[in-house]
């Protein structure tokens, strides 16, 4: 028996409705019933634009590695003709029709498909085509439910999730180089951002770390720039369709050259926190392998120099600025203007072009 209190207010379910039922299914499964005529792919209820080939490949990859995907609802009911039962698609099309489109061959994986890229399903190995064969995929049943319970079940989902934050509205809509160059690189310093604090895993949970990742990125490419998330929106953007992954090459260098100098004696000072450290990453990138202007005028730019050789006095450098951005009071000149820059907005160019310098001075001589 339904309890109609369960739904919103004023909803009446179809009297033939019933609770849905959660089930497995194979990927052969589905590929029968679609043979059969007895899968239905509802554009009805298709919900966001087709997806490119980037995230088909990304989901066969995914489906080949065995790894989880999320699950389908299907609106099953009877052909009283054919007394056969039909099982209608109403979430998770995109995910079906990309793995039956990959099973009759109609594409090839690109290289996001790392050890598969250049497969069809016909080349495959046989140990792989079982593989994908027997994949299960979890399907959540809607039985008898009419067009008017489907979107209650979808109201009621969508009022449980946690609404998306920029960086996973980003890594959602862009498919590009750029998006996976910033995500793997993310990945392969999470040990950088665990080892020192960086970020919580809460926070690399909501990916932060791909935000952190993509401002390096954006220094490099950009120099130093205003900050925020329509700039890095920007980023994902320009560089979706086109990207030259030498910049990576350059984050990899001078992340490295912070854990292997600096970060252990930083730990426990703001410079680790991501608003400063990502001055210090520029700074550090300005010295170690250039980066553009930037949004800093001519006169704006610290000189270039060398990296000082002795990385004690940058160390005792360093811990001076942290010390002054934890100062309850204004010190005095001349680190009262980096003093004041750290306590204000820190990703606006007001702040950055003053306290960028300070970070290249603290590199290459002293801080006085």
């Amino acid at each position: 028996m339904i309890n109609t209190s369960d739904f919103s207010p004023g909803f009446v379910p179809s009297k033939d409705w019933m609770p849905s039922i959660l089930e497995q299914y194979r990927i052969s499964d589905f590929l029968d019933w679609h043979k059969e005529k007895r899968l239905e792919l509802n554009p009805d209820f298709q919900r966001g634009e087709v997806w490119t080939p980037p995230a088909r490949t990304f989901l066969i990859d995914t489906i080949l590695r065995e790894l989880p995907i999320p699950k389908v609802y299907l609106r099953s009911r009877v052909d009283v003709n054919t007394k056969k039962s039909v099982r209608e698609v109403v979430d998770g099309q995109q995910r079906l029709r990309a793995v039956l489109d990959f099973a009759n061959d109609k594409f090839v994986l690109q290289k996001r498909a790392v050890g598969f890229a250049g497969k069809k399903y016909s080349t495959l190995t046989p140990e792989q085509q079982e593989t994908f064969l027997n994949y299960p995929i979890a399907v959540d049943q809607l039985m008898g439910a009419s067009e008017d319970d489907v979107l209650e079940v979808f109201a009621r989902l969508n009022s449980y999730t946690v609404p998306l934050n920029p960086p996973e509205k980003r890594h959602a809509k862009y498919q590009g180089d750029f998006k996976w160059a910033i995500r793997n690189s993310s990945r392969q310093w999470g040990h950088f951002w665990k080892k020192f604090n960086v970020l919580t895993t809460r926070e690399r949970v909501r990916m932060m770390d791909d935000s952190l990742t993509a401002e390096m990125v954006g220094v490099l490419l950009n120099g130093v720039t205003d900050g925020g998330q329509p700039k890095i929106n920007d980023l994902y953007r320009l560089n979706d369709a086109q990207f030259d992954t030498t910049s990576i090459i350059n984050l990899d260098t001078s992340l490295r050259f912070i854990e292997d100098n600096f970060a252990s004696s930083l730990v426990g000072t703001p410079l680790l926190a991501p608003p400063h450290l990502l001055m210090l990453f520029a700074a550090t990138a300005f010295v170690v392998v250039g980066i553009p202007d930037g949004d800093l005028k001519p006169e704006e730019l610290p000189t270039k120099l060398p990296m000082a050789t002795d990385l004690d006095t940058v160390r005792d450098n360093l811990l001076t600025l942290g010390s002054t951005i934890l100062s309850a009071s204004e010190p005095p000149p001349p680190l009262a203007e980096f003093w004041r820059a750290s306590k204000a907005t820190t990703h606006r160019i007001a702040s950055r072009r003053i306290r960028f310098p300070f970070f290249v001075k603290a590199l290459t001589s002293k801080i006085g």
